[in-house]
This record gives structure tokens, C-alpha cells and sequence, in this order.
């Protein structure tokens, strides 16, 4: 196919792609507005606020936010039909669980249409007056460990004894030169015996026997006992050179220092981001070590980072997407575990119990169940959570 029409059938395809995302509730919802209560926080990269600060008003503002979950609440819209806006309220009505349920009380006295929740809030399962969504956002815990990657070249023959290894044999066979001089120096001559020539002969066949390879002639009994312990000495230093050679030359290329799966986890020295979930990590730990409460999320990462490559904990745990960025950002010295992943959490909408919102998480859950398909969806994923990345050495 000539490169013009190839080019001419790529762009086809990615055109018949973009115009690919349809589902059976397209533009169902013309003409309706979805008010929806949310928080002024930053849920990095999830949801982040773009509006003034709140200033202590006990009034909601009409305010934009930007991140994965506007992004595809955009799409939604899009898709469906309706309009939407974000009603921030105060601090104090939003504040993680209880300001949920303080949200879907006024939701419930139609104040707002929608809320967004996170389905772990164990107070959802005692309000009954909404109704849930499908999860607009699904994400876990991942774990991130140190590693090395093994160096391989021509001097890493040397490699299986350490240096302090090489000069104890280098001592021990400088110990048989001696020994050997001294008994030479009894039976010949202490002029004969320290001969320049004669020592470096001596010491050529002390390495020959090392080597299995000694034609000398041991004479007197002295020698003969010499013999013997510098060739027990050379089976002991060969026989050992050789099994740490072999385990090295099968090493695998990446070494990783850390747990390896959910059963090592639970021996392991952790570290997470968010103190004020440390009870959903504890159960899968053998310790955990905690950031201080106030900093922010880009300042613990920075923090457990630092814990981890220096070697106070065996391994980093947080939600998907930051872990994700930091290996991204370290990929030398650090490795993801496919493994190791748990406590799941989810993000919907809950809407009213009434006709409209029956309706509204019955068309969004339709749309969403054709959205998670589409490259669009993946492509926010990409942008926002990190999905789909790896590091080139992976």
C-alpha cells in the first residue's frame, strides 16, 4: 500500500474512532441540569478545586474543578445530553464521611441533585434515601519496592568472593609461602632459601596446587604435610568459588528488596500516605510508619520516597495512580509488584430516590458501561491516573 493511502486509512480509522463513542442512552437527557454537592479539596489527581477560597461562607458557590473524575463527567454530558454544575460547600459540611451524609440530607430537601461518594463511607449503608451509579472511579493499593539491577561484564568474574574474601585467600597462600621458606631455611640453608628465584618458584607451585595442576616434588615430610593442607585449602577456596560463581551467573538480571506477594506483605515494613486511613493498610502489614497529618500529598510521596531507597521500610504503599507516577519518575531504582494490590475503593454518584434519579443512575451507568471501552476513556486514564505507563526496562 503506498505510504499516502496508509496515511490516508490511519486517519480514517482514528476519525471513525472518536466519532466510535455512542451508547443507547446517547443525548437521553436534553435540556435537564445536574446540580452536584461537592467539597473545595484536592483529591490528586482525581478531582482538583479551581474555585476561591470559602473564607468561612456557610453559603455553596457555583465552582469548577478540573481532574480524572470532570473529565469524565464532561463525557458524560456530552454523551447524555445534560448540563451540570458544582455546588462547593463549606469546609465543615464536606468533610470526609459525615460531611457526605450531611450532603445527601440536603440532597434529599433537593438542595442538589447529585453527590459524589466514596462507596467505602460504611455510613452509606444507614442513609437510604439515594440512589448509587456505577463507580465513575476505581482504584487500590499498589505496593513499590527497591531494586537493582545486576551489572554484567568481564570483571564480574571476580565478583562471587567479596574483597576482604580475596585477600584472606591471598593472606592464607602468602601464609604457605612463609611457611614453606621457613622449612626450606631449616633444611637448606636460610641463604639458599630466601633466593629470589627460589621464593618466586615456591610460590608459582603453591599456586599450581591451588589449581590442581603441581608437578613439584615434596621431599621431606614437612613438605608433604605442607602439601596436604594447602591442597585442603585450595578444594575448600575452589569448591566455594565455584557454587557462589554458578548462583550468580543465574541471577536474575533485577533484584528486588522487598515483599513479592501478599504473604510476604504481612512480614513487611510499609509505609502509607494518608494517616487517617492507616486502619485500611494495618491488617496487611507487619509494620507501617506514617507521614506527618498536615503536609501535602506531593510532600509524604517525596518523604516515603526518601524512607524507601534509604532502607527504613521494605516497601511503599498508596493508591494506584500516585505510585504509578512515582515509579515513572524512578525507574532505575524502584519496581512496581503486580502482586501485590488490595482494598479496593470506588467513586459514584448518588442521586435522589425519585423518578429523575432513578433515571439518571440507570442512563449514566449504560453510558459508562460503553465509555470504559472506548480509547477516550482510556486516554483520560493515561493523562490523569498513569494507566497503561511503564518504565522501558519493565
Amino acid at each position: 500500500m503506498p505510504r499516502a493511502s496508509r496515511c490516508f486509512a490511519n486517519i480514517t480509522s482514528l476519525v471513525l474512532a472518536a466519532q466510535a463513542w455512542k451508547s443507547p442512552v446517547h443525548q437521553c437527557c436534553v435540556g435537564q441540569t445536574l446540580r452536584i454537592a461537592m467539597g473545595p479539596d484536592n483529591f490528586s489527581p482525581y478531582i482538583f478545586y479551581n474555585g476561591v477560597p470559602m473564607n468561612g461562607s456557610q453559603e455553596p458557590v457555583e465552582s469548577s474543578y478540573t481532574g480524572f473524575i470532570p473529565d469524565v463527567l464532561d463525557e458524560l454530558s456530552k454523551e447524555m445530553g445534560f448540563r451540570y454544575e458544582y455546588l462547593t460547600r463549606p469546609p465543615a459540611e464536606m468533610h470526609h464521611q459525615s460531611g457526605t451524609i450531611a450532603a445527601l440530607t440536603q440532597m434529599a430537601n433537593r438542595s442538589y441533585d447529585a453527590v459524589g461518594v466514596f462507596l467505602d463511607n460504611p455510613e452509606l449503608s444507614r442513609h437510604g434515601d439515594f440512589v448509587l451509579s456505577c463507580p465513575i472511579l476505581s482504584a487500590s493499593n499498589l505496593a513499590l519496592v527497591g531494586k537493582k539491577v545486576q551489572e554484567r561484564g568481564t570483571w564480574n568474574v571476580f565478583r562471587p568472593f567479596a574483597i576482604d574474601t580475596w585477600l584472606a585467600v591471598m593472606g592464607g597462600l602468602l601464609g604457605f609461602l612463609l611457611i614453606t621458606v621457613a622449612i626450606n631455611a631449616e633444611s637448606k640453608g636460610l641463604r639458599e632459601a630466601s633466593d629470589l628465584r627460589t621464593i618466586c618458584s615456591i610460590y608459582y607451585h603453591i599456586w599450581s596446587a591451588v589449581f590442581g595442576q603441581d608437578h613439584n616434588t615434596w621431599e621431606s615430610f614437612p613438605m608433604r604435610l605442607l602439601r596436604l593442607g594447602l591442597l585442603f585449602f585450595s578444594l575448600v577456596v575452589m569448591s566455594t568459588y565455584t557454587a557462589s560463581l554458578a548462583s550468580w551467573l543465574v541471577m536474575p538480571d533485577i533484584l528486588i528488596h522487598g515483599p513479592k506477594n501478599m504473604a510476604d506483605l504481612l512480614g513487611a515494613h510499609a509505609t502509607y500516605h494518608d494517616p487517617s486511613y492507616a486502619f485500611t493498610i494495618e491488617p496487611f502489614v507487619g509494620k507501617l510508619t506514617l507521614p506527618e497529618a498536615g503536609e501535602s500529598l506531593e510532600a509524604k510521596l517525596e518523604w516515603m520516597l526518601k524512607l524507601l531507597k534509604e532502607g527504613k521500610v521494605d516497601v511503599l504503599i498508596t493508591n494506584d495512580s500516585p505510585v504509578t507516577g512515582l515509579w515513572l519518575q524512578n525507574c532505575a531504582d524502584t519496581q512496581i509488584v503486580p502482586s501485590i494490590t488490595f482494598s479496593p475503593w470506588y467513586w459514584a454518584f448518588a442521586l435522589r430516590s425519585d423518578e429523575v434519579g432513578l433515571k439518571f443512575a440507570r442512563d449514566i451507568t449504560i453510558a459508562m458501561s460503553r465509555f470504559v471501552s472506548t480509547s477516550t476513556y482510556q486516554a483520560l486514564e493515561a493523562r490523569w491516573l498513569n494507566r497503561g505507563k511503564t518504565c522501558p526496562s519493565s
